[in-house]
């Protein structure tokens, strides 16, 4: 098992995003994971990290290789939030 970091991402305030992610091979399963870091908001002393990652749509592409759509929800409505986006990959034999 290999765990990836995917890459990083800041979501404003409230906001959402989604993220799609290639290259797997069609025999690879992955889970996504982040980590969150609060970020920044005007007039907001004591920022929060709070965000919902949803893993969603699968997809095997014509050459055999996978990709994956991810969403990411922040909810905090005042703040900023810096993830890092993580994938838990595992290959079947």
């Amino acid at each position: 098992m290999a765990v990836f970091d995917i890459g990083s991402a800041t979501v404003s305030a409230n906001g959402s995003l989604d993220w799609f992610i290639h290259g797997f091979t069609n025999k690879q399963a992955v889970a996504f994971s982040i980590v969150v870091f609060p970020g920044t908001g005007p007039g907001v002393p004591f920022p929060k990290a709070h965000a919902t990652l949803r893993q969603g749509e699968s997809f095997q592409h014509v050459d055999g290789t996978k990709a994956y759509k991810v969403y990411i929800q922040n909810h905090a409505p005042f703040n900023t939030c810096n993830l890092r986006l993580l994938a838990q990959v595992e290959s079947l034999p």
